[in-house]
């Protein structure tokens, strides 16, 4: 579903609508949804609050989008940050929005469903199996709880429900797919006459005069961008472990002390009867399962075999073919009854009849082996790498705080941070806001190079170009914005001028010409005249790529001929060329053409594509019903 609002959902309301409804299923950047302290809040809606660390963390988050759609082309002075302020905020007042109406609508979502989306996810998985360990410890490094998360995903299956109340009712009858068609697959007649550009530009003169109204009235665009060289200092986690040497001695203790580390996991190898009887069976059904399944234990005790026994009774259809084997058990794999009584079996006991979700289980541990510690010769690399990483993050971030404190406590030199840290003054040559190279290459320094506090002669702040990657800044040499001189730029004015005049001369000679054609209604009488290239295209559709992509929009946005004349219309294109086209005849896509199972294909997407624009005007209008209130720092 979130593919279709991607497709056709455009513009600002369609990034606000994708951001919105994504369930969190991705554990990076995830972030609570409260906020607590004093802080005031930027604005209210229907009871839910924002504040200026929300705005804060989604402009970041959408300055990153940014960056990722323009990728090298993307610049910091490219989109106003008040402006793109402004946009997040109310992106978050609409996810807010759409929380409020999901509580007020009374959106619910099963505990089961939850499960089923987590357990999903690859992030959790170990060996293609949901892995608990790996779930909570990827949690954890996020600073998150089990039970945060369960929430996240338990209103991302609400915003799910929401979405598809709206899109999944949309109704698109059979004359709405024959409009469709006729119209994406119709052709048009279409003959033009060029005038190349070219050859209005030779022989053209520019006199002193107008290279000096061009130069006054275009000074933005010869102008060199401001200029810095900067020097910095950089403090880096690599850096740092490259630096470290490590005695024997250091990684045997630190092997010593670390050995739950270094572990080789024991393993379970279990085999299981089940007799479905899951929540909600009627209580006689499942007492009668209860029965059985002490009848068969009583069997297994009285000497029968466990597998044999699972092939007859057992109501997984996938083990029972193997006499109940679940194959090799990891901790946290089945959970709950389940898992607490294997914990408890030696190798070769069964268990006593359980109660789980499923049913009623006799469980038989197959196999069983502990953990094993690994030698410290066969992970001596790994040891020496953690012990690296142990001792260079402290390092760090001791240095870090100490960092951040110098180059504040003395903003006009870094001598104090080279002399206190042991680190070097690097030097980056001169480079504008929006070209560099090397250190420069960071939007970041570059953003921060040109700050009013850095230009006025401040240390920079910290700037993190990565993590555990630091950089404090401070320019050596600026240049501020300057006009390009007249004799630089010369060659750029006479080329601006001749296309100006040249632009002219080509308009007035298609106009010139054009009265020529509508009196003959022909575009025949162009074909005698000097530089008029005539191209006869036929019936072209919307795609073609026959035709110059501007020729092609302009050509599909005449009316239809009237009472059989013909119909014409000037285009210019890209390259400055000037094209008279000639239409003789629409000609709509015949809807016979259609077969059962495209008519179910544009049925699905007209659909698709109706129900997100009413969703886009439902989620425009949410504010209706909810209370919303702006601070007036946030107005």
């Amino acid at each position: 579903m979130l593919d279709r609002l991607r497709v056709h959902v455009k513009g600002w309301l369609g990034i606000v609508i994708l951001v919105m409804i994504s369930i969190p299923f991705a554990l990076f950047g995830l972030q609570n949804y409260t906020n607590g302290g004093s802080e005031a809040a930027l604005a209210e809606v229907g009871g839910y609050k924002i504040y200026q660390s929300d705005v804060n963390l989604a402009y970041q988050q959408r300055v990153a989008e940014l960056k990722g759609q323009y990728g090298e082309r993307y610049s910091a002075d490219m989109f106003n940050e008040d402006s793109l302020r402004g946009e997040v905020l109310n992106r978050l007042v609409q996810e807010k929005l759409v929380m409020y109406t999901i509580e007020k609508d009374g959106y619910s979502v099963s505990d089961q469903a939850i499960l089923d989306v987590i357990s999903s996810l690859n992030a959790f998985k170990k060996d293609g199996r949901f892995d608990k360990n790996t779930y909570e410890q990827l949690l954890r490094d996020r600073g998150l709880t089990t039970q945060d998360f369960v929430q996240k995903i338990k209103v991302g299956l609400q915003r799910d429900q929401f979405i598809n109340a709206i899109i999944d009712t949309t109704l698109v009858d059979d004359s709405e797919i024959n409009d469709f068609y006729r119209l994406n697959n119709q052709t048009r007649d279409i003959r033009y006459a060029t005038l190349s550009i070219a050859a209005f530009l030779d022989g053209i003169e520019v006199t002193k005069e107008e290279l000096d109204m061009d130069y006054a009235r275009n000074e933005h665009l010869y102008k060199t961008p401001e200029q810095a060289s900067i020097d910095y200092i950089e403090l880096s986690l690599a850096d740092l472990q490259s630096t470290i040497e490590l005695t024997e001695a250091e990684l045997l203790s630190f092997y010593e002390a670390e050995q739950q580390t270094f572990i080789t996991k024991g393993r379970r190898r279990a085999s299981h009867i089940l007799l479905e009887a899951p929540d909600g069976t009627v209580e006689a059904e499942a007492e009668a399962k209860r029965a059985q399944a002490e009848k068969i234990l009583a069997r297994i005790k009285n000497g029968e075999d466990f597998a044999e026994l699972a092939k007859e009774f057992s109501d997984d259809l996938g083990s029972s073919k193997q006499g109940g084997d679940l194959g090799l058990l990891g901790e946290g794999m089945m959970g709950g009854v389940f898992e607490e009584t294997l914990l408890l079996l030696n190798e070769g006991d069964v268990s006593e009849v359980i109660h789980t979700n499923y049913g009623f289980q006799i469980i038989k541990l197959t196999e069983k082996k502990d953990d094993q510690i690994k030698p410290f010769d066969s992970v001596k690399a790994e040891v020496e790498a953690l012990y690296k990483n142990k001792v260079s993050s402290e390092k760090f971030f001791q240095l870090a705080e100490r960092l951040a404190e110098l180059s504040f406590e003395n903003p006009d030199t870094l001598s104090p941070i080279v002399e206190e840290l042991g680190l070097t003054i690097k030097h980056q040559p001169l480079f504008n806001e929006l070209m560099a190279e090397g250190i420069a290459e960071s939007d970041k320094v570059r953003h921060m190079t040109f700050s009013e506090d850095v230009r006025a002669g401040n240390n920079s702040e910290v700037i993190e170009l990565a993590a555990e990657h630091l950089v404090v800044l401070r320019i050596n040499e600026y240049q501020e914005e300057s006009l390009k001189s007249f004799e630089q730029v010369r060659s750029s004015l006479e080329n601006s001028v001749k296309m100006d005049k040249a632009g002219r001369l080509i308009a007035d000679k298609a106009d010139e010409l054009l009265a020529q054609v509508k009196l003959a209604q022909s575009i025949n009488e162009l074909a005698n005249n000097e530089g008029v290239t005539m191209t006869d295209l036929g019936p072209v559709a919307r795609n073609s790529d026959t035709a110059p992509a501007r020729l092609l929009r302009d050509a599909f946005s005449m009316s239809h001929p009237k009472n059989g004349e013909l119909a014409y219309k000037v285009s210019t294109l890209d390259n400055g060329d000037v094209a008279i086209i000639e239409l003789s005849l629409i000609t709509d896509g015949d809807t016979a053409d259609i077969s059962d199972e495209s008519r179910g294909s544009f049925k699905r997407f007209l659909t698709q594509l109706t129900g997100e624009v009413t969703l886009a005007a439902s989620l425009a209008n949410l504010s209706v019903d909810a209370e919303v209130n702006f601070a007036n720092t946030a107005e």
